[in-house]
Formats: structure tokens, sequence, C-alpha cells
């Protein structure tokens, strides 16, 4: 039996789910929203039923109908963008696309150097960098993105390698009252203006292990879901923020940030390389996961 949608028909129904929005799913496939209404309203002919019911709260949503249609347009979209990839790359001499991605950081001032230096190990191989944000095990499920380099401790079911060890740190304008200090408790958080990148605190980051078991509260909390920027209004001196000293290592190394260590001991935080649990020894992935263990782990690079 053949299909009665067509590929665009697909690809405006995960627009649609992703955004739960007409208007944004047109901006995302770069039509007119005219043209996503028109879609969607010539598959509902096609298959005979409504496959979006608009939510006060949530905007667009699959009906239940849909629901199981547009879960399986989420996860074979993804795979045939990258079979179409590959096979373009395979044509002009690259064997595999390999799309990488970075949990929880805006940081890519390793990305490069990396590329150059791994260029012989990985010849056949694209290097493709995607935006996940903070979700990485989602975003490696819904194949977005084939391997992720992700702070903290690894959520669902991915194979986790250990990359390198790295700290967080309280991170200050160099004139910052604080900046002076070798060290600061979480009481010396409670006058000041704070800045974080998600909106519900992360298992084994900052929040849970130094400063919810003091009790202490920063006077006030913004949240700003790139770190970059997070960093700039730092650099401002517009308040603070506990973040990767690794991933903050541009703005210090040039003397626009200052990191003060959390607690006598610090606050270690561990950097993996995330794959999906069924990615294969001679995948591209792990050929590339592999690389990235071997540069990062290497404390010259890291």
């Amino acid at each position: 039996m053949s299909s009665r949608l067509e590929m665009h028909h697909y690809e405006t129904i995960v627009a649609v789910s992703d955004t739960g929005s007409v208007t944004a799913a047109a901006g995302r496939l770069h039509v007119s929203q005219s043209a996503v209404s028109h879609r969607l309203a010539e598959a509902e002919r096609r298959l005979g039923g409504r496959l979006f019911e608009r939510r006060p709260s949530r905007g667009m949503q699959p009906t239940p109908a849909a629901l199981a249609l547009c879960q399986a347009a989420h996860r074979a979209m993804p795979d045939l963008g990258r079979a179409e990839r590959d096979f373009m790359r395979s044509v002009g001499g690259t064997t595999a696309t390999v799309r990488i991605g970075v949990g929880s950081y805006d940081c890519y001032h390793w990305l490069a150097p990396f590329a150059a230096a791994a260029s012989e190990r990985l010849e056949g191989l694209l290097l493709e960098l995607v935006v996940i944000g903070d979700a990485p095990a989602q975003r490696l499920a819904d194949g977005t993105a084939d391997l992720v380099l992700a702070p903290g401790p690894a959520q669902g079911t991915s194979e986790t390698l250990h990359v390198f060890t790295d700290e967080l740190v309280l991170v200050t304008h160099p004139g910052h009252r604080l900046a002076s200090r070798s060290w600061i408790g979480p009481e010396a958080l409670a006058e000041e203006d704070y800045f974080t990148y998600n909106r519900q605190p992360s298992p084994g980051f900052e929040y849970e292990r130094f400063l919810r078991p003091s009790g202490v509260s920063p006077r006030t909390i913004t949240v700003l879901e790139q770190t970059g920027a997070i960093a700039e209004m730092i650099a401002a001196d517009f308040g603070v923020s506990i973040l990767s000293r690794w991933a903050m290592s541009p703005w210090m190394d040039t003397g626009r940030l200052t990191a003060v260590r959390c607690g006598r001991s610090g606050l270690e935080l561990e950097w993996s390389a995330l794959m999906r649990a069924e990615t294969d020894d001679d995948a591209p992935e792990r050929q590339v996961a592999n690389a990235i263990v071997a540069w990062l782990g290497d404390p010259k690079n890291s």
C-alpha cells in the first residue's frame, strides 16, 4: 500500500508538532503560513481526519488519533535526512556525516582544533555541528544528533565514554567583590544577581550539590538559555553564575571573566561523549567519539 501523504506533508506535521504553531512552523520551513495551513488541510483530507487540535496553554497538539503518526514522522524524518546527506557526501568522497552536539553549553572553541588534529584519523567523515540544548539523551533518541559531548551525569540509556574531569566554578567579572577570593561558600551568593541556563535544576549540578543543601538562594535568578549570553552579561558585570570552567575558558583566557572555586574542595564536573546504546563498534560516530576522548582527554587540549 502506497503512502497517502508526501514528504512535504510529513515535514509540515513534524514542524507544527515541534513548535505548536502554524506561524512558527512556517518560519522553520521557510514558507508562508497559508502554505502550512494548506498542507495540513490537504493531509487531513487525504487521511480522512483531523491531525491537530488547538489547546489554550500548549498551542497546536496532535489529536489522539494522530499521535502515533506524528511520532513516526519524528523518527523517520531525521533518518531520511541523514541518509540523504550520507549519500551526497559519499558521492563527493565523504563516507559518512556525524552530527555532533554539546549538551547544556554552547561552547565550540574546541571543535576546529579537534577537527584539524584528527583529520587524518577521521578521513572520509564529515563533522556537522547541531544545537541540542539541555536534553542530550532525547536529541540522540530522536536522531537530531549522533554524538553529544555532555557535562554531568548521563541521563537515559545512552552509552557513555568519559572524556575529562572539569570543575564547576563561580564565574564573575574581574572587578567583582568575590573575584579575589580563593573559594566561596553558598552564603556568598545570597546578595547576588544570578544567571542560569536551565529553568529546572539538572541533577548533579550546582543547585543539587552546592546551593540546595545550604538553603541559600541568590537575590535574583535570571534564565538565559545560552551560556554564551550569560558569559557576556557577567563580563559586563550584571551578575554571576556557576558554570563549567572549561566551557568558559575563552572568556577567562582573555581576562574578561574570573573563576572562583565553589567550596574548599571544589565541585568536580565530568564531561562524557554520549552515543545511542545500539551504536556499532565500527560506526562513524564511535570513531569520532574515540577521537574526542583522545583529544580532549589530553590535559593540554582540555
